[in-house]
């Protein structure tokens, strides 16, 4: 049996700015599955903001500890890696910097149609939105900031033409099958 510890098992608040990084990125009237949602209180902001919010949160008693009435939040107690993700959404978001599983989610939202995922799990600081489209093939030729789209590793490659290149310092390309989640 594996006994190792599972970070992203521990739900945490974040600091509003960090919250409100992430809600920028929101669209009013979008239909939001909430991966990970701990007490529900970014999804009652994205209500706030005219949102409905498929909220899934595998730990029963932080979701029991919000009582007042969740109107456009529907809560789902169930681990999100395993409940099949709904279709019809506009954006999931995955607020969790010490996700294990990135990967699996971004597999899970491609199927179910989902084409943006508002994250802080690859950089484990910041908020993103990625497309969840097609990424590129893994180059490592290519100079400049990569980040993986199935495991969530992200990598800085310099080359001699590297700062020859504007924006090389701030530009990210999605990739597929970095070398850390391809076998050697």
């Amino acid at each position: 049996m594996d006994q190792t510890f599972r970070w992203d098992s521990l739900w945490a608040v974040y600091d509003d700015s960090t919250y409100q990084e992430a809600l920028s990125l929101i669209q009013p009237g979008s239909v939001i599955l909430d991966i990970g949602a701990g007490d529900l209180r970014f999804a009652r902001m994205m209500v706030k903001k005219g949102c409905r919010v498929i909220a899934v949160e595998c730990q029963a008693n932080i979701v029991k500890r919000c009582r007042e009435t969740l109107d456009g939040i529907q809560v789902v107690v169930a681990d999100a890696r395993e409940w099949p993700f709904p279709t019809q959404l506009d954006a999931a978001v995955l607020l969790m910097r010490h996700c294990q599983d990135f990967g699996l989610y971004v597999q899970k939202l491609r199927a179910c149609g989902c084409p943006i995922l508002i994250t802080n799990a690859r950089w484990r600081m910041g908020v993103e939105a990625v497309s969840l489209s097609q990424a590129a093939t893994y180059n490592p030729d290519r100079a400049g900031w990569s980040a993986c789209m199935r495991c969530g590793a992200v990598q800085f490659i310099l080359t001699e033409d590297a700062y020859d290149q504007p924006d090389i310092d701030v530009a990210v390309t999605n990739v597929e099958g970095c070398p850390q989640c391809l076998p050697l």
